[in-house]
């Protein structure tokens, strides 16, 4: 059976990615950091895509969306992860230019913080409303379709390596 809650899995890749990238955030190896970070914002931009060509505006078509859920809170999240991510890769660059290399980081790991509480935030309310919802109005075969279109399958597994 097909569910739009298996695309938590690519969730949890993602995290897994980011953690990467703020591994080598932490042993100032900026190669490995950028490299992780690269390929994070590539994949999440692509599970960003897939979301607003295919399941948000299904979503928008056949679901009464709840308070919280509406299409505009999902569309304006991912605005801002996009432009997280944009700030993060400026941000290495700065840093490689820096004198106290440690400091630079230090910064970006605290400017990581907001970025992650939101990325929570969205998670949560994809987990509770987005996918299930969507899971509530499709039928097993729309659900199967939908995913051979994903650019980012939730069966793919993501890993960083420098």
């Amino acid at each position: 059976m097909t569910s739009f809650n298996e695309l938590l899995e690519l969730h949890h890749q993602l995290d897994e990615l980011f953690l990467e990238h703020q591994r080598g955030l932490i042993r100032l190896d900026l190669d490995r950091a950028e490299f992780a970070l690269n390929e994070y914002a590539t994949a999440l931009l692509a599970h960003i895509r897939d979301e607003e060509t295919f399941m948000i505006p299904l979503y928008s078509e056949r679901v009464n969306a709840p308070a919280g859920g509406t299409v505009e809170i999902f569309l304006g999240e991912h605005e801002k992860l996009r432009t997280f991510l944009k700030l993060f890769k400026e941000e290495i660059a700065k840093i490689r230019a820096m004198d106290d290399i440690e400091r630079g980081v230090l910064f970006l790991i605290d400017s990581q913080h907001l970025f992650k509480r939101l990325l929570v935030h969205h998670d949560n309310r994809e987990t509770k409303m987005l996918y299930p919802l969507l899971d509530e109005v499709t039928t097993e075969n729309e659900r199967q379709k939908m995913f051979e279109l994903l650019e980012l399958s939730p069966m793919l597994s993501i890993e960083a390596t420098a």
